[in-house]
């Protein structure tokens, strides 16, 4: 994933995140809104477990090729 797609992905979930914590202390347990909240929040937590793991998968990559180049070069 690219960085700047990263960030963007990032950003929009936690922005649904907290739109969806904001009303909750509210919605009574038996609405329908309350089960679209919950919803919200599960694929917004979704969204950033996505994307924290690909970030972390990136960042050992990168740290593995860097080492190996380290490695050819000596």
């Amino acid at each position: 994933m690219e960085p700047h797609i990263g960030k963007i992905v990032f950003t929009v979930g936690i922005f649904i995140l907290i739109l969806a914590l904001i009303p909750l202390p509210f919605l009574r347990r038996d609405s329908p809104e309350f089960v679209v909240d919950i919803v919200a929040i599960i694929v917004s937590l979704g969204i950033l477990g996505f994307v924290i793991l690909n970030v972390r998968k990136q960042v050992r990559t990168s740290k593995k090729n860097k080492k190996n180049r380290e490695q050819k070069g000596k």
